[in-house]
């Protein structure tokens, strides 16, 4: 199965249609946060000043400007990734505009990739026509940053998470490659099913419809031949292959 679009694959294995956020809710909830932390430097610049003009304290060199120096930058670069983690993926401006940062499969989004994200926004800012392109031009509207990171933007509600199918083979087994691509995501929804309840049906029953599907991926999937192993083996094999090539 190919992953449209606006449609990424947990690590259940399920495709799951998402509403991506596009560039110019991401530039009003840029704009928001901007002008949030802008007002932040002011008052911060202009209660620094006052406190110097009283002689409490001088920032106009050494140690004191140093501090004061990094204390500005802290804030500037720590502004994105403090909210996001905290806040589950979301700044003040992103929340004004119904965004969440997301990992790629859907899952919300984990520490690593928050600082990752941030740490590759100043690429994005000072190359502003390389991020514009790549937020409008790439698949699901990711920045440089995002790539990295193996992110997305996507617009709340968040997707409730599926239940995994039980499956037999090992996590990271070596299996024969399969390209699910000309699979639609209704036959694929059909498997994954066919999968998850295969434990309840009559045993005649899951012969018969494990059968039926096997033989439409060994008729559309390339690489199907390879397996021998039955059926169920190939059905796993295809929510295997589906999940791992939409990390890639």
């Amino acid at each position: 199965m190919s992953t449209g679009t606006n449609s990424i694959v947990t690590p259940e294995a399920v495709a799951v249609h998402v509403d991506i956020a596009e560039l110019g809710s991401r530039v009003g909830a840029a704009a928001i946060d901007v002008a949030i932390l802008g007002a932040w430097l002011v008052a911060v610049s202009i209660l620094t000043g006052l406190a110097a003009s009283s002689g409490l304290f001088s920032i106009g060199g050494g140690l004191a400007g140093a501090v004061f120096t990094g204390f500005i930058l802290l804030m500037v670069w720590g502004y994105f990734p403090f909210f996001e983690e905290v806040w589950s993926g979301r700044t003040p401006g992103k929340r004004a505009f119904g965004l969440r940062v997301v990992q790629t499969d859907g899952q919300p989004v984990r520490l690593g990739p928050v600082l990752v994200r941030n740490l590759i926004r100043i690429v994005d800012v000072l190359v502003v026509m390389i991020g514009v392109f790549f937020i409008f031009f790439s698949r699901r509207h990711q920045r440089i940053g995002d790539f990295f990171a193996g992110t997305i933007v996507i617009r709340d509600p968040k997707v409730a998470p599926p239940s995994p199918a039980p499956l037999t083979i090992p996590p990271g087994t070596e299996l024969p490659p399969l390209d699910t691509t000309l699979l639609n995501e209704a036959e694929y929804g059909l498997i994954r099913s066919f999968l998850e309840r295969r434990w309840q049906l009559d045993p005649g029953a899951r012969i018969a419809l494990g059968n039926q599907l096997g033989n439409l991926v060994w008729s559309k999937v390339p690489g199907a031949a390879a397996y021998i192993w039955g059926p169920e083996i190939l059905l796993e094999a295809v929510l295997i292959a589906v999940q791992r090539r939409s990390m890639v």
